[in-house]
């Protein structure tokens, strides 16, 4: 069985102050002597060492963990930023734990909590409301930063993509595709400012580009965008009411994703003469013949910032630029 550090100490009948300096390889400088030193690792060789983490936290006051809060995992850019984060904080000596909070306002506030009582060093959040952001950033001791949604909350640190530059480009592309074909826009999550910078950034690229879409052609539900069944509800409602669409942008890829499983389910396929366009990029895009724009959010982007932001906080380094915007990038198919 690997020992510690003080039980080396007891084996080898010297301090534990001792065996630190051997193990750190200070043993010269202090002028430990070569049998003193030859003893101790000749017990490390024969056992190993292991460091008591628990003690270790308590002298240096970190714990050397980090919280993520996020919605959900099955959501793809969550997932994607999840994993760059995790690497990011491994690579620095820090544990990322995970946790999800299903946009529930209740819960995000017991597993904020959760975390601070656990002692991490700093927070990662993805709010689920301005009022949780707001409550977080005022009462939490420990550093945040805040992901992907900014409710123009004052004082905080966040990094987010900058939805309205996605969304204008989106714009300008899908007015120059759409040759005569009405546009129809469906969402959720409305209360969102992800949604609604998304929403506003397309309408001011179509308007630019020549077309103006009326405010009866955009579909924003304040329903959760993780709810399958209401999404196909909406594009249900828009076929039966306004015919299939034309054209088509949604404000994430779920909700893509189930106005294309309606589609299919209801006819068959999806029209091929149907111009398509959606937030987030998906490998399996490329699988459908229809013409696609997308716009890609950089989650490496969004992940290297935020841990670089993270770092200073933990460390009481000046931050020059707390709120920061990422770019996007547009895959068109």
């Amino acid at each position: 069985m690997t020992k510690s550090i003080f039980e080396i100490a007891q084996l080898a009948e010297v301090s534990v102050t001792t065996v630190r300096l051997v193990i750190n390889g200070q043993d010269q400088k202090y002028r430990i002597s070569e049998k003193t030193r030859s003893r101790i690792q000749s017990i490390i060789d024969e056992h190993g060492y292991y460091i008591n983490q628990t003690a270790r936290n308590l002298k240096l006051r970190k714990t050397q963990t980090l919280g993520l809060v996020v919605p959900r995992l099955s959501n793809l850019f969550f997932s994607q930023l999840i994993e760059i984060l995790e690497v990011s904080c491994r690579n620095a000596g820090y544990q990322l734990i995970t946790v999800c909070s299903y946009d529930d306002p209740a819960l995000e506030q017991n597993l904020t909590e959760n975390l601070i009582q656990r002692e991490v060093d700093g927070l990662f959040v993805v709010s689920s409301s301005r009022e949780s952001q707001l409550k977080l950033a005022k009462l939490c001791q420990k550093p945040v930063v805040f992901l992907d949604r900014n409710f123009d909350v004052d004082g905080i640190s966040s990094v987010t993509t900058d939805n309205i530059q996605g969304g204008y480009q989106l714009g300008c592309v899908m007015a120059k595709k759409l040759n005569g074909r009405e546009l129809f826009v469906l969402g959720a999550d409305g209360w969102l400012p992800t949604i609604q910078n998304r929403i506003a950034g397309l309408k001011s690229g179509l308007a630019d580009s020549g077309y103006q879409l009326p405010e009866q052609d955009i579909v924003i539900k304040g329903l959760a965008v993780a709810d399958w069944d209401n999404c196909i509800k909406t594009m249900e409602e828009l076929c039966q009411n306004r015919g299939v669409p034309k054209a088509l942008v949604t404000s994430s890829l779920p909700v893509f994703e189930g106005c294309m499983q309606y589609l299919v389910s209801e006819y068959g396929s999806i029209p091929q003469d149907m111009l398509l366009g959606t937030y987030d990029e998906h490998s399996s895009l490329n699988f459908i013949p229809n013409q696609v724009v997308s716009v890609c959010q950089n989650a490496e982007g969004i992940a290297e910032s935020a841990f670089e932001m993270m770092l200073k906080k933990i460390n009481k380094e000046e931050l020059l630029d707390t709120v920061r915007v990422i770019k996007s990038n547009l895959v068109i198919r």
